[in-house]
C-alpha cells in the first residue's frame, strides 16, 4: 500500500503528480464488479444484498486508508450534495407515518418491503461512484481503473467463451446467448462496454506494451463475437457507432505519428467481420427483419409508463416498487403486454415511477453536474474509453434493463467515477496555473466590485 506523510500531499497535490492511495483499491473494486457479473449480474434479492454490503465494506476500507487532507471532496460538493440529496427523498415516504402520508397526498406504497433493500443499492452505487472519483482524483487518470477493469475481463471472457462453446453445442442456434447474467440484452451491453474498454487498451498511448495492445485486441474480438450472439441489436449497434467515435478521437486528440489509418483499418475491419459473421450464425439475422416493430412497441412501453409516473409526480410509488406497481396498474388491454415487465426499459422513467420527478431531477442534476466538469477539463486517452463504454450502457439504458442489473450498475459508477475524478484534478490544476499567471486578478476583481458599489450608494438619486 502506499503512504505519504499529510504534510507532503498539498505539495505534490501543487506539482500534479500522482497523491497517495492504497494501491490495492482498483484491484478490490474491480473483483466485486466481476463477482457480480459472474452471480448473475447480483440481480436477486440476496445477491444484490451481498453486493450492496460488500461495496460499502469496500468504500469504508479504501476511505481509512486515503490520507483526509485531500481537496477532493471540495471540488466534488455539488454532484455529492444532489445524490445524497436523491437518497434523502427517495427514504422520506418510507420514514413518515401512514397519516402524514395521506396528509401530504403520497400514493400507497404497493411494495413497503422492499424499500430498505432498493435504498441500500442506490446508496452502494452513490458510494461507488464516489471512491472511484477519489481514486481517480488522487491518480489523476482513469487508467488504473479502466486497466483493472479491461484486464479482468479478459478472464471473464474466456469463462463466457468456454460457456458459449457448450451453449451453442445445446442450443443449436435456436436460442440466443445470455451470458452469465441471464438475460440477452443485459449480457449483450456488458459484452459490448467490455469491448470498448479492450479497444481503449489496444489504441493506447505508446507506453503501453506491445503485448498489452495484442491481447487487448484479441479480447475485443472475442467480446464482440459474444456480443453477437447474445441477438442483442442495440448491444451489437452501439459497440460499433462507439468504437468508430473512439477510433475517430484517438486520431483526433492524440498526435501519434506512428497511430495511422493505415495502421488501424485492417484490425478494425477484421473485428466487424468477426462481429458480422457471428451475428450471421446466430438469432440477429432473423431478429433484424421486425427491427421496426420492436421500435414502434418500445415507443408504446415509454407512453404506457410515462400515464403510470403521473399518477404519482411528486414522491413516486417508492423505491424497488415497479413490478408491484405494473402489476396493479394492469387492465383488461395491457395485461397481455406488459404482465411480466419487471423494469420499464427505460432507466429515467422507471426512477420518476418509484421516487418521483423531483428525486429523479436530483440525479440527473449531479450526472450533469459530473458531465459538465469532465467536459470542460482536459480528459486524457482514459477517461475517453471510460466514457465510450458508459456511452453504450447508458444508450441501452434508455430502451432496456441495464441499469436494473446492480453488476453493470456498479461497472457505470466505477468507469463514470474515474473520469469524473481525473477530470476534477485536471481542472484544479488547471485553476492553479491561471491563479499563478494573473495572482492579483481575483483581488482586482473583487476591489473594482466593491467600488462599483459604493459609488452606486453615493450617488445622487
Amino acid at each position: 500500500m502506499k503512504t505519504a506523510h499529510p504534510a507532503n500531499d498539498g505539495a505534490r497535490h501543487a506539482e500534479g503528480q500522482p497523491l497517495a492511495r492504497p494501491g490495492w483499491a482498483e484491484a478490490v473494486l474491480t473483483l466485486l464488479l466481476y463477482l457480480q457479473l459472474a452471480a448473475g449480474g447480483a440481480n436477486d434479492g440476496p445477491g444484490s444484498a451481498l453486493a450492496a454490503i460488500a461495496q460499502a465494506g469496500a468504500v469504508i476500507a479504501i476511505l481509512l486508508t486515503v490520507p483526509p487532507t485531500s481537496r477532493f471532496w471540495h471540488h466534488a460538493r455539488v454532484p455529492l450534495y444532489l445524490l445524497a440529496g436523491a437518497l434523502v427523498w427517495a427514504a422520506i415516504p418510507a420514514l413518515l407515518p401512514a397519516s402524514l402520508r395521506d396528509t401530504l397526498g403520497m400514493a400507497e406504497r404497493p411494495a413497503p418491503d422492499l424499500f430498505v433493500l432498493e435504498w441500500s443499492k442506490a446508496a452502494a452505487a452513490a458510494l461507488t461512484l464516489t471512491i472511484a472519483a477519489l481514486l481517480g482524483y488522487r491518480a489523476g487518470t482513469a487508467r488504473a481503473l479502466v486497466q483493472w477493469i479491461a484486464a479482468a475481463g479478459v478472464i471473464y471472457l474466456g469463462y463466457a467463451a468456454i460457456d458459449a462453446i457448450d451453449w451453442l453445442a445445446d442450443s443449436q442456434h435456436g436460442t440466443r446467448y445470455a451470458g452469465t447474467i441471464g438475460n440477452t440484452n443485459a449480457a449483450g451491453i456488458v459484452f459490448a462496454a467490455i469491448a470498448l474498454l479492450g479497444g481503449g487498451v489496444a489504441l493506447a498511448p505508446e507506453e503501453t506494451p506491445r503485448w498489452q495492445r495484442i491481447g487487448a485486441l484479441a479480447a475485443t474480438g472475442v467480446a464482440l463475437i459474444l456480443c453477437a450472439m447474445t441477438g442483442s441489436r442495440s448491444a451489437i449497434l452501439l459497440a460499433v457507432l462507439l468504437g468508430v467515435v473512439m477510433l475517430a478521437l484517438r486520431r483526433r486528440e492524440v498526435a501519434d505519428r506512428h497511430l495511422t489509418w493505415r495502421r488501424m483499418l485492417p484490425g478494425t475491419l477484421l473485428l466487424v467481420a468477426l462481429m458480422i459473421a457471428a451475428a450471421m450464425l446466430t438469432p440477429v439475422a432473423n431478429r433484424s427483419g421486425y427491427l421496426p416493430e420492436d421500435a414502434a412497441s418500445r415507443g408504446a412501453i415509454i407512453a404506457h409508463y410515462a400515464a403510470i409516473s403521473a399518477e404519482a409526480p411528486i414522491w413516486g410509488f417508492g423505491a424497488g416498487s415497479f413490478f408491484a406497481v405494473n402489476l396493479h396498474t394492469l387492465t383488461s388491454g395491457t395485461a397481455p403486454l406488459y404482465w411480466n415487465f419487471g423494469a420499464a426499459h427505460n432507466a429515467p422513467l422507471q426512477a420518476a415511477i418509484e421516487i418521483g420527478w423531483p428525486g429523479l431531477l436530483l440525479n440527473l442534476g449531479a450526472i450533469g453536474a459530473i458531465l459538465f466538469a469532465i467536459a470542460r477539463a482536459r480528459r486524457d486517452w482514459w477517461s475517453t474509453v471510460a466514457l465510450c463504454a458508459i456511452g453504450a450502457i447508458a444508450g441501452s439504458a434508455m430502451i432496456d434493463i441495464a441499469l436494473n442489473v446492480p453488476a453493470i450498475v456498479a461497472l457505470t459508477c466505477l468507469l463514470l467515477g474515474g473520469a469524473w475524478g481525473a477530470a476534477l484534478r485536471s481542472g484544479s490544476r488547471a485553476r492553479r496555473r491561471q491563479a499563478q499567471r494573473h495572482p492579483h486578478r481575483d483581488g482586482r476583481v473583487r476591489r473594482d466590485r466593491e467600488q462599483a458599489v459604493t459609488e452606486a450608494a453615493v450617488e445622487p438619486r
